[in-house]
């Protein structure tokens, strides 16, 4: 009996030792969990600093078409002072057309990159952050009216637009019209700048026919031939705007030259869309 009580001695000191310690530790350490867990602390650290929706747009200069800026306006509070703007064609292949990081200034923040051909508003999407958090965003960009002159090198593999690559109308630009009025012809040329344009890649452009005189009318006309193996994608009643490609592999100053007919009413040969 002896021999047993002297064994269970320093067992029952030892649990005595554990039972002081957990006395001592659980509370200060359940203590620090009430502090690092107040939902009011983790939630004011941890929302948006704005809310959206937000519009982003371009802005700055624009040359040929093409701006080298956006500006996401709307923005509330003063809690946001950083971000990024993806801003990606909204049909397959969703080609990126801007991609930056800017700071915001006040309500806005403007965001600078490489130049590109902003999209209209129904043809693009926007993926915006703002300190790390992604906040709800709309593009804006309406064409302005008026005459356009602008190229981008696409891919031939899948149509995608080439950021790097810069594309630019630069002349110069001739125009030929003679005929009768109503049943009058023409033509017209111009040059396009693509510096470091690739074998597999072409130039596409959309450019705006000049130099007609009074009494040349556009409401009927017709493209009778574009050069250099070119294809015209837009239609007749753009006229005088036209929309189109380059082949690939054709250097880095390729002409656009196109023939045209005032009245194309029984005319073969027309290459612009009915």
């Amino acid at each position: 009996m002896t021999s047993t009580l002297r064994h269970r001695g320093p067992v029952a000191a030892l649990v005595a030792l554990a039972a002081l310690v957990a006395l001592t530790v659980v509370p200060a350490f359940a203590a620090g969990l009430s502090l690092v867990g107040k939902p009011r602390s983790f939630a004011a650290t941890s929302a948006r600093c704005t809310n959206g929706p937000l519009t982003v747009a371009p802005s700055g200069t624009v040359v040929s078409g093409q701006y080298t800026a956006v500006t996401v306006t709307g923005i509330t509070g003063s809690a946001c002072t950083t971000g990024r703007v993806l801003v990606h064609d909204s049909t397959s292949p969703g080609t990126v057309r801007f991609n930056g990081a800017g700071t915001v200034t006040g309500t806005t923040m403007t965001v600078t990159s490489a130049a590109f051909t902003p999209p209209a508003s129904s043809a693009a999407s926007v993926y915006l952050t703002l300190n790390g958090w992604i906040v709800p965003a709309t593009w804006s960009y309406t064409a302005p009216t008026g005459p356009v002159n602008r190229c981008e090198v696409r891919k031939v593999s899948d149509g995608s637009v080439d950021l790097t690559r810069p594309c630019t109308v630069t002349g110069p630009i001739t125009s030929n019209y003679w005929g009768s009025p109503g049943s009058g012809l023409a033509n017209y040329r111009t040059v396009f700048s693509a510096p470091g344009i690739l074998n597999d890649q072409y130039v596409a452009f959309t450019v705006t026919i000049s130099g007609a005189p009074s009494g040349w009318s556009w409401a009927n006309a017709g493209l009778t031939r574009i050069g250099s193996g070119g294809s015209v994608s837009s239609r007749c009643s753009a006229l005088p705007t036209v929309s189109g490609r380059l082949p690939a592999n054709y250097g880095t100053t390729p002409e656009f030259y196109v023939e045209i007919v005032e009245n194309r009413t029984g005319v073969a040969g027309i290459v612009c869309q009915p």
